[in-house]
């Protein structure tokens, strides 16, 4: 048991005593003065060592790791260079060449885009067929226009004044020729056409939109209203057409509609001008 040392207030002698007997009277064994015997003060509470304030932002240092770790890492890290450097090269090579290609505006290679336009025309033709053309281009119409230096060649329907649908050709002394296809409403009263609608064989009907103004005229109380565009702006529907049996086409307009018929009289007679046109160095799309 913890003991108690206190002196006396009358000798001063010291006086040991044992913790229990606080607060019990006793004598001096010095000069026998009664002394009561005081508690002992209580504890002192230790004090926890203060500990200074994290610092924001501070982080626990990383422990050690041995060699083989710094080993393994070391080379993911170099196999991911060459991995990023080798298709770095080929992008620059490669697709690069395209990009910067295509910012200049200038293909990235010309033979390629003529060899992939070629596929896709129609074969050139034989003799036996350059023998035919031959004496088909003798049964067309043919103007030539002294000042333009444009020679048109035109089957019958483009000289008179009734609702048509043909192919006509144009071609100057050098160059290609071209191909147009027209389609001429002539009546009485304006359709103010929109759009065409056509419908081959047993398919069902397709629109034709115009890609540019369609010409209206007027004269001694006729009017005609006339579709004139470059034919390979729609060769789709043409290569349809001239690959069926009998088409059927409505002129659409917001003051009334015409339907016309063209059997295969008119579509035989569409075919041979456009293997005229074949014939003096025009290309045409196969599909």
């Amino acid at each position: 048991m913890p003991e108690i040392k206190i002196a006396c207030e009358r000798c001063g002698g010291h006086i040991e005593y044992p913790s229990e007997m606080a607060g019990q009277s006793i004598q001096c064994p010095h000069c026998q003065h009664t002394i009561t015997l005081p508690s002992p003060p209580p504890p002192i509470p230790r004090q926890p060592t203060p500990q200074p304030p994290p610092v924001p932002g501070s982080a626990r240092p990383s422990p050690r790791h041995g060699i083989f770790y710094y080993v393994f890492w070391g080379t993911v890290s170099l196999f991911g260079t060459l991995a990023i450097l080798f298709f770095g090269f080929i992008f620059l090579t490669a697709v690069g060449a395209g990009f910067l290609s295509g910012l200049s505006h200038r293909p990235a290679t010309v033979k390629n885009t003529t060899t992939t336009a070629a596929t896709h025309n129609l074969p050139a033709l034989t003799e036996t067929e350059i023998e035919q053309a031959r004496n088909l281009v003798t049964g067309l119409n043919s103007q030539t226009d002294d000042i333009e230096g444009t020679t048109w060649y035109s089957p019958d329907p483009a000289h008179n004044y009734k609702t048509a649908v043909y192919l006509y050709i144009g071609q100057k002394q050098t160059g290609q020729p071209w191909l147009r296809w027209k389609i001429r409403y002539y009546g009485k009263d304006w359709l103010f056409i929109r759009r065409y609608r056509v419908k081959i064989d047993d398919a069902e009907a397709v629109t034709v939109l115009p890609t540019g103004e369609i010409k209206r005229d007027n004269s001694g109380g006729s009017v005609w209203e006339t579709f004139d565009e470059l034919a390979d702006k729609h060769a789709h529907v043409l290569n349809q057409i001239l690959a069926g049996k009998t088409t059927h086409l409505r002129m659409e307009g917001s003051e009334g509609n015409k339907d016309i018929e063209l059997g295969p009289e008119q579509l035989e007679e569409m075919r041979e001008v456009l293997f005229v046109f074949r014939y003096l160095g025009g290309t045409w799309p196969a599909d």
